[in-house]
């Protein structure tokens, strides 16, 4: 594999000793990354399980870590932050339960396309934000779902991933997603609520490099690493919009994904309760759907 540099100086935030612990993580998930890709399965299976030890270990000292400072700093959404962190050490656990009891290189795969893709954002969009006190959700003032999700995938898109919006608007939906990559999200709540993602080709490859630094290989045959990470990105998207739009704050959110190519239709959206939005950018084409199921 050629040589991948998942992390970045611009994903500093400011204060040397969690940048540092950020390094360290980065590097990991890179060590993952290169096992996914090289090496032979029984081998991979003891490293990966090592590395997995480690990775759960070091990240509890880490956001033992983060959060103190949160504390001291009187950080606003220390909370919200705590909280990701416990569902990450969750998501961390639950492939290590899965790896040794089933390994496989599609499992590793798998992981490893959500750990890099949740490390990025999390870095990108949530710790950079700490050092000047910054909250994690900003107050946003919204008239009902569609105002929502555009601003929360313009936030994402415009100042997260730097890409050029050139043209948002609504459209009818006439009973399918339009995109080369096809990602559902289903978040369960008191209730089930469907989100589509139709990237376009162009805009599936800027986002997965503007992740990974690597490229999307083909783009009609995603490998396991590929749709793990578009479908972490498509579970972020969500949850973040869920955040505001959930009045009763659920204490509890689960998501589950899927992805398809080219076209998707789905039995449980409700055409006359739903909403879609088309994005135009300077990186390709994005349709998002929001239905709630129940």
């Amino acid at each position: 594999m050629g040589e991948i540099k998942l992390w970045k100086e611009e994903y500093k935030i400011g204060n040397e000793k969690i940048d540092a612990q950020h390094k360290e993580l980065f590097f990991k998930v890179e060590d993952l990354l290169d096992m996914a890709m090289t090496g032979d399965e029984e081998t991979n299976r003891q490293e990966c399980l090592e590395l997995l030890d480690f990775l759960i270990s070091y990240t509890i000292f880490h956001f033992d870590t983060e959060e103190e400072l949160q504390k001291e700093l009187n950080y606003v959404s220390y909370s919200q932050h705590a909280r990701m962190h416990s569902e990450f050490k969750n998501t961390v656990r639950a492939y290590q339960a899965e790896v040794e009891k089933d390994f496989s290189k599609e499992i590793l795969k798998k992981l490893t396309g959500t750990l890099m893709t949740w490390l990025v954002m999390h870095v990108c969009d949530c710790d950079k934000k700490i050092m000047n006190n910054q909250p994690i959700s900003p107050e946003m003032n919204f008239d009902g779902a569609e105002d929502l999700i555009r601003k929360v995938t313009v936030q994402l898109l415009a100042c997260t991933y730097d890409l050029h919006i050139q043209r948002t608007r609504t459209s009818v939906y006439k009973g399918n997603i339009e995109g080369k990559i096809i990602v559902r999200n289903i978040i369960s709540m008191e209730k089930d609520h469907i989100f589509l993602f139709g990237f376009s080709g162009d805009m599936a490859r800027a986002l997965y490099r503007k992740i990974s630094g690597m490229e999307i290989q083909n783009i009609n045959e995603l490998n396991d690493i590929e749709q793990s990470a578009l479908i972490e990105l498509g579970d972020i998207m969500s949850t973040q919009a869920m955040a505001y739009l959930d009045e009763a704050k659920s204490s509890s959110i689960e998501s589950r994904g899927d992805i398809y190519l080219d076209e998707y239709s789905d039995s449980l959206i409700d055409i006359n309760n739903s909403v879609l939005l088309e994005f135009e950018t300077d990186c390709g084409r994005l349709e998002i759907l929001y239905c709630s199921a129940g």
